[in-house]
């Protein structure tokens, strides 16, 4: 084998691998992103406070925990007594009454963890095939499964950042989000060469078969 053939096999070979290994870390990233409790933190409280897709944690003295769905409950309750008590008091001591929060916050916080997790367990499984080299022919591919969830999690994760309620005075991005973030554009950066990778390989045509129907590249056998 001369020096030619040996660049272009281990060429051919880093093409292969980097998908692999950024699809296992956006897996990984999007569970963190799905579970994590700090989605949003409470400026002024540093870990005191913290709201994930499913609870919000706030801490002073001993710490609470409440699901999303108790949590928008426990505002609007709170907006009601701080109304009647407005209601007693001169214009000068009244106090600020908070946003009224959307009933639909928690749920959405619901599609985004069950779409972040069903991307992850779809990138996963892509990855693992493309690692040991198998190509199969599905109904419905993990790839299609990894790009479908992981455009529902985008979505609803922006909807749900759009839509948070206001529970303390100032709620700023959590580093949760910034992971399930970076991670999405990994799973997305990588879930169309793996696809390739995966894909079956017609008899006739080849390798060029393996492609992408919109892309531009192929993958020869090694």
């Amino acid at each position: 084998m001369d020096a030619s053939s040996s660049i272009a096999i281990a060429q051919r070979q880093r093409k292969r691998t980097w998908p692999i290994l950024v699809a296992l870390v956006a897996a990984a990233g999007l569970a963190v992103g799905a579970f994590g409790g700090r989605w949003f933190a409470g400026a002024g409280y540093g870990d005191d406070f913290g709201m994930g897709l499913l609870s919000v944690e706030r801490c002073e003295g001993r710490c609470v925990s409440l699901s999303n769905f108790d949590a928008i409950d426990a505002l609007e309750l709170q907006i009601v007594q701080i109304k009647a008590a407005n209601m007693t008091l001169p214009m000068n001591q009244q106090v600020p009454v908070p946003r009224s929060p959307w009933h639909g916050f928690p749920v959405v916080g619901v599609i985004a963890l069950v779409a972040a997790l069903l991307a992850a367990a779809a990138l996963a499984l892509t990855a693992l095939l493309a690692l040991a080299g198998k190509r199969v022919s599905l109904p419905i591919m993990p790839t299609t499964i990894a790009v479908l969830a992981l455009a529902i999690s985008i979505i609803t994760g922006c909807i749900f950042l759009a839509t948070k309620p206001v529970l303390v005075d100032l709620m700023t991005l959590g580093w949760t989000f910034v992971v399930f973030g970076v991670s999405a554009v990994f799973g997305l950066a990588a879930v169309f060469p793996l696809n390739r990778q995966i894909r079956p390989i017609d008899v006739e045509l080849g390798a060029a078969s393996a492609t992408m129907s919109w892309g531009g590249s192929r993958d020869e056998l090694i």
